[in-house]
């Protein structure tokens, strides 16, 4: 039996139909139903771009909301899931068209502004950060915006109800058919959100001017040329911009020339970067830049440099490790970098946490070799003690200290690198 027509399809927004207010708005994707394949998991961390001219809704300073058109206008089908739509056709066509929008072709006539907002309830993500970089600067060059008008945002999606994110391929396995999309050779990362999301207490964002200022151009040679995208420059460069700061990740890896360190300006540059989008997100976003070529050491590196700028990283209260496997949000190698960043921000974490692990061991080991001097001294004593039980009990408190150095020297003592992952 043919679906029938949305009700709700094209109607426009009714007084009675409530805007969204509380910052705990959202609107998940409902579940899939038994039997049917498992959707991607979602990594920790996505990224947006967004401005004043952002098609959902514009953007506040800093965005405190994501929405979609169809919000942004108060159109009725902005609180209707995409998978509680009356008719398939109408979810399929919305799926086709945010996901196809930057399509080269001739744009036809622009529609009516109510169809518009009805047509499309869909945000866009991206796990991502070189994607989203390559896309601000289009962006800006698109819209003819001053870099300070731009914000690069970071959401954490554990902070959100399940269901709230899904992959685009999983939109598009659901609705569309995939030779109508026609591929297109590179992969944005790309993750949505239906309606008006709420993004206080769950984001951080940064002015890409201030990006700027703390030297994002000096960490690819690229960046500056797509800083200076005409318009015309932007539309054809954009995806393969993507494709070719991508390259490195597949070119064939020498084993025996292991991983190269980050170079210290680097990693100084990144730090800063991060530090702007302040404490509990400045560590996602350093290594998402360190991430942005393959097989670089120096995470760790990142995070003390955090305390060299104000404020000591804290592996407890900023605690960032994402449990995502790598393999499925990079499925068939199209986001390296992703996978990439994973890797890095999990290794940064456990390397932050080993070098306290032994500033704490080296404390231990002045605080033994204190006990050990005082132990000596009273041995030194000529004079025999009345009590000869504590001649015993500092004999075993000696052979604890000794037992305990020995064991906290083993701990320190460096060992041979193993193979990296």
């Amino acid at each position: 039996m043919p679906r029938r027509k949305s009700a709700v399809h094209g109607r426009a927004a009714r007084a009675d139909v409530p805007q969204p207010r509380s910052q705990d708005c959202c609107l998940p994707f409902a579940a899939p139903p038994p039997g049917s394949p498992p959707r991607t998991p979602v990594p920790r961390y996505l990224f947006r771009v967004c401005s004043p001219r952002s098609a959902a809704g514009g953007c506040t300073t800093p965005p405190q909301w994501a929405a979609s058109l169809s919000a942004a206008s108060g159109h009725a089908l902005s609180r209707t899931d995409l998978f509680r739509l009356d008719d398939a056709d109408v979810a399929a066509d919305m799926v086709f068209r945010h996901l196809c929008w930057q399509s080269s072709s001739p744009a036809p006539p622009p529609p009516p502004a109510a169809v518009v907002a009805a047509a499309d309830n869909l945000v866009s993500w991206t796990s991502s950060l070189l994607a989203a970089l390559v896309y601000l600067f289009y962006r800006r060059a698109a819209d003819y915006l001053p870099v300070g008008e731009v914000w690069l945002c970071v959401v954490d999606t554990t902070r959100f109800a399940a269901g709230t994110f899904i992959r685009d391929a999983d939109l598009v396995g659901a609705f569309c058919d995939d030779r109508r999309l026609g591929g297109g050779g590179w992969s944005r990362g790309e993750y949505l959100t239906q309606g008006a999301l709420g993004l206080e207490g769950r984001c951080a964002a940064a002015k890409v001017r201030c990006m700027l200022d703390a030297g994002l151009l000096e960490l690819h040679p690229r960046f500056a040329r797509m800083a200076r995208w005409s318009r015309q420059d932007a539309a054809a460069a954009c995806g393969g911009a993507v494709a070719e700061l991508r390259h490195p990740f597949y070119e064939p890896r020498d084993p025996p020339a292991g991983r190269r360190r980050v170079f210290a300006n680097d990693a100084q540059i990144m730090s800063r970067i991060g530090d702007l989008f302040g404490v509990g997100w400045r560590a996602p976003v350093a290594v998402a830049l360190l991430s942005l070529a393959p097989n670089r050491t120096g995470a760790g590196e990142l995070l003390l440099n955090f305390g060299r700028l104000g404020q000591q990283w804290d592996p407890i209260t900023e605690n960032c490790l994402d449990p995502t496997c790598t393999s499925a949000v990079n499925l068939d190698n199209e986001v390296p970098e992703v996978a990439e960043f994973i890797h890095n921000l999990n290794d940064a974490y456990r390397e932050f946490c080993d070098a306290r692990v032994r500033e704490h061991i080296d404390d231990v080991l002045q605080a033994l070799d204190a006990a050990q001097r005082l132990i000596q001294l009273a041995d030194s004593v000529q004079q025999p003690p009345r009590d000869y039980t504590t001649t015993e009990q500092r004999l075993h408190m000696s052979k604890l200290v000794q037992k305990v150095e020995n064991a906290a020297q083993e701990c320190r003592a460096p060992r041979p690198a193993g193979p990296y992952r």
